[in-house]
């Protein structure tokens, strides 16, 4: 008892009350006398080797709450992107994270700005990622700024190139909840009749490739629109067209490793 009370660094009668405690708690004596000493009964074997780790993996636990090893570290990061985001962003995250902490898990939901400031408050996300800023009170770092263009099939305009205002009058895709494209959209005029209203991209390439319908979207998707799609891109007239893309986090970060996964996430996407 002596032993066990200076290991635990508490007094000799705390530590007979607490077994005391639990043996009254089991219906069972948990030690017998054994010469000077004591040994524990077949009860307390037992009872050791169902929950005599439970201490240890409360320690570990604790532990990696205040240092993360992304090396050996085993947990789920989960971030929240547009579709667009997704596109651009998750080769450099998920290539990334396999050599940086190859034993973590990414779980990619769906961006939603009217719930994605409390889902990150509340610990549910780790990072969001979109253009206006969340109503939440929370940390925020610009990615990046998404200058865009406007982008139709190949030969659509024949003879003198279109001006900017006569661009803006034919009918076009508009991409409906996703906050870079309503603010470019807001410096538009309306949408013309014969325009068509998508909820993301992934369907804007295909259908400028088969109409006449121009569309306005962010540079940075048109390499592979113009390789694959043979698309034609034109830069628009002025810096105004061009949104921020910001990464979201809780002011009060969770536990170690949200804090490095916020802040290792943000440097990869900038660099992407």
């Amino acid at each position: 008892m002596t032993g066990a009370a200076e290991r635990l660094k508490i007094s000799q009668p705390s530590v007979t009350q607490g077994l005391n405690r639990l043996s009254r708690f089991t219906g069972a004596p948990l030690f017998r006398r054994e010469g000077r000493g004591i040994a524990p009964t077949r009860s307390a074997l037992q009872l050791y080797e169902e929950i005599g780790t439970l201490p240890k993996l409360a320690d570990a636990a604790v532990n990696r709450l205040t240092s993360f090893d992304p090396t050996t570290a085993q947990t789920t990061f989960r971030i929240a992107l547009t579709d667009l985001g997704q596109a651009v962003f998750l080769p450099a995250l998920v290539s990334g994270l396999a050599a940086a902490a190859p034993h973590c898990s990414l779980d990619v939901a769906n961006l939603n700005t009217e719930t994605a400031g409390q889902d990150l408050a509340s610990g549910q996300l780790d990072l969001a990622v979109s253009s206006n800023l969340l109503a939440e009170s929370l940390f925020t770092s610009v990615i990046r700024w998404d200058r865009y263009v406007c982008v139709s099939r190949p030969n659509r305009f024949t003879g003198e190139k279109p001006t900017f205002e006569e661009l803006t009058v034919l009918p076009r895709i508009v991409v409906r909840g996703t906050t870079g494209h309503a603010l470019m959209q807001s410096l538009l005029p309306p949408p013309v009749p014969g325009s068509v209203y998508l909820s993301g991209f992934s369907a804007i390439p295909g259908i400028l490739s088969a109409s006449d319908l121009v569309a306005f979207v962010p540079e940075v998707v048109t390499p592979d629109w113009i390789s694959r799609w043979g698309l034609e891109v034109r830069a628009l007239p002025s810096d105004e067209f061009a949104a921020p893309v910001r990464a979201h986090a809780a002011l009060d970060r969770s536990s170690s490793a949200t804090s490095w996964f916020v802040d290792w996430a943000i440097k990869r996407m900038q660099a992407s």
